[in-house]
């Protein structure tokens, strides 16, 4: 029982999570950006369902318990190489040139933009992955001297994002919406069953054999030989 109130509290929370980044994004109809920490806390929350039932399957099947508690780690630590830094929704390959070079004049920095990375003036070295056709951008610091950068970069792109006026990406808005909505759903799904399942539930043999007050305090009826029946 216990599992099972971890796993609705699982999707409860990343069904929300997903849902608030997804519509968000469609209500304010603009770039939004995240830090990674909280995409990874929602990749943990989603497998956390797994690695439980692992340990519930310890003295049952330990092999495959085994494996689902030695995967659910192995994912986290997957994740957070992947979502490590800043992920930016709504954005083209063009806004987000454009965007770097607004932030990276603002601050005053020269830069140089290479293949799939910015190098500035301090020797500070940002990743930076644009997926143009699904409109997300991750922004890495790779060095300390960007790390140090980080958050006034960060600072200037929404500055930047709030003013502009160009068109951006829905589709991950979308995705994030209907992910968490699909989550919601399940969630739902799961609680109606729980209800349905206690509902159903049969009475403990001391109360089916427990006589009714009514049938004790039911007076005798007598025939017409006087006799009780």
């Amino acid at each position: 029982m216990l599992t099972l109130m971890i796993l609705l509290m699982a999707l409860a929370l990343a069904g929300a999570g997903m849902m608030f980044v997804g519509v968000r994004g469609l209500l304010a109809r603009r770039v939004t950006i995240y830090s990674g920490k909280w995409l990874l806390a929602l990749v943990a929350i989603c497998f956390l369902p797994q690695f439980l039932n692992g340990l519930n399957l310890l003295g049952k099947l330990p092999s495959l318990a085994v494996i689902n508690l030695i995967m659910y780690p192995g994912l986290v630590l997957v994740f957070w190489f992947i979502t490590k830094g800043y992920i930016i929704f709504g954005v083209s390959e063009e806004l987000a040139n454009e965007a770097l070079k607004g932030a990276f004049g603002k601050m005053g920095l020269k830069h140089e933009q290479m293949l799939g990375s910015v190098k500035l003036e301090d020797g500070g070295i940002f990743q930076v992955s644009i997926q143009d056709w699904v409109g997300t951008m991750q922004l890495k610091p790779r060095n300390p001297a960007a790390k140090a950068r980080t958050k006034e970069l960060v600072a200037a792109l929404s500055e930047h994002f709030s003013a502009s006026t160009a068109r951006i990406r829905f589709m991950p808005y979308w995705i994030y919406t209907f992910c968490g909505g699909l989550l919601l759903a399940t969630l739902l799904f799961f609680a109606a069953m729980v209800v349905n399942h206690l509902g159903r539930r049969p009475q403990p043999p001391a109360e089916q054999l427990k006589p009714s007050a009514a049938s004790v305090l039911r007076p005798w009826s007598m025939d017409r030989t006087g006799q009780n029946v």
